[in-house]
């Protein structure tokens, strides 16, 4: 059945997500601005190092991938919108549609949209949906503020919102279960891996779920495509999203939604309708012209992490040796569940007040990820991110650095 319903409201858009940023190619060490005070009081900037760890956040991406946004555009630019340039621009767009499909092992490459992030995906998808008022949401306080945020707004229409938050994956799977057998449950949103401790949720057993229990499973994949294997063809949830500047190290800007049969297959009263008017099932999600620069660095960006593969065992070691000094380091405690966590992230919150307001002035060239912790929103959380090609000098600099100061 496809759900078509018009979007009754826009998602809620930051300041950050208005801005105008230029694609941009860096690399994991560099050199940071850093503000420092003369005895005067006059503000002057220093040349530092900086060590980057908020790959979660921001990935950087490679100099072919900044090479492919310029070309694609240059040749462009050139064609405009002249029938040659139609051509080229739809045959660009299809043949990064097919390049993901083909490193993602999605069978038909028709069912995946491209989106400007993962925000706008959710968004996209839950406006999709006929709610009914009495309609039940299931979903954690492990989700993306934005995804959580566009969630809420359904309250209003009658939609009732359950958060959980589970210790264990099987924890989590027994309450879900619970609400589908005594709840009118129309949906599942979940993240695939959480972004606050990266935690990895067993989204094939919550599939399984939803199957019998007939309710949509709404992933978000912004911290696990490029990061953890995702197994598309065992398990097909209703809707899936992520975007391409995390851990594809793509250009910011760029994202993908992999459509399910709900939004898919036409319902039967339209069928006839639909088969004479036949669109692919990106058409009705993908929202105007797009940046066919940014689409073919995204697919670039793709294409080199398929060549390159995961290096899970690379970045397990580097976690094992983070988690492993900071276990020596006191006033410091860890934000794990029991259950298996993504290997590029490691998160942890302080025990004393003094340690977490020196960690967050940051006397320190260190970048990473500052957040309020679910539970208690008066204290905050330290997530640290890497990749393979994370220095291994910079992240031992850090372990000194705790090693040395707390």
């Amino acid at each position: 059945m496809v759900y078509r319903p018009r979007p009754t409201h826009q998602p809620g858009v930051s300041p950050k997500t208005i801005a105008s940023i230029l694609p941009l190619s860096f690399n994991l060490s560099l050199g940071a601005i850093a503000l420092s005070r003369k005895p005067e009081g006059r503000s002057i900037f220093l040349k530092a190092h900086m060590i980057y760890l908020n790959v979660a956040g921001l990935s950087p991406f490679k100099q072919d991938v900044q090479q492919e946004i310029t070309t694609t555009l240059e040749q462009f630019s050139r064609l405009l919108y002249s029938d040659e340039g139609i051509h080229y621009y739809r045959e660009t767009v299809q043949r990064c549609r097919e390049d993901l499909a083909q490193w993602l092992q999605v069978e038909d490459g028709q069912r995946i949209a491209f989106v400007p992030n993962a925000t706008t995906a959710n968004w996209l998808v839950l406006s999709r949906i006929p709610w009914k008022s009495g309609d039940q949401i299931l979903t954690t306080t492990h989700e993306n503020s934005t995804v959580l945020k566009e969630i809420m707004a359904l309250q209003p229409r009658g939609i009732h919102v359950h958060t959980l938050d589970p210790s264990s994956p099987d924890e989590l799977e027994t309450q879900i279960e619970q609400l589908l057998k005594s709840r009118q449950v129309r949906a599942i949103v979940i993240s695939h891996v959480s972004h606050i401790d990266g935690r990895i949720f067993p989204i094939e057993r919550l599939y399984r779920l939803t199957q019998s229990y007939h309710a949509l499973l709404i992933v978000d994949g912004a911290q696990a495509v490029g990061h953890i294997p995702v197994n598309f063809p065992d398990w097909q949830p209703d809707a899936y999203f992520f975007p391409g500047h995390k851990w594809c190290a793509g250009p910011m800007g760029t994202g993908a939604l992999i459509l399910g049969k709900p939004f898919v297959e036409p319902d039967e009263n339209d069928r006839n309708e639909e088969e004479e008017t036949k669109q692919p099932a990106w058409a009705a999600f993908e929202l105007g012209t797009q940046n066919i620069g940014l689409i073919a660095g995204f697919a670039k960006a793709c294409a080199i992490k398929q060549q390159e593969g995961l290096k899970t065992a690379t970045l397990e070691s580097l976690r094992e040796e983070v988690r492993q000094t900071l276990s020596e380091t006191s006033g410091v405690k860890f934000l794990e569940w029991e259950g298996p966590h993504s290997p590029g992230i490691f998160s942890f919150t302080c025990l004393d007040k003094q340690t977490e307001l020196h960690l967050q002035s940051k006397p320190h060239n260190i970048v990473w990820k500052i957040f309020p912790l679910p539970k208690d929103l008066n204290r905050t959380g330290i997530r640290v991110s890497w990749s393979s090609d994370t220095a291994k000098a910079d992240l031992e600099s850090v372990l000194t650095f705790f090693q040395d100061n707390y």
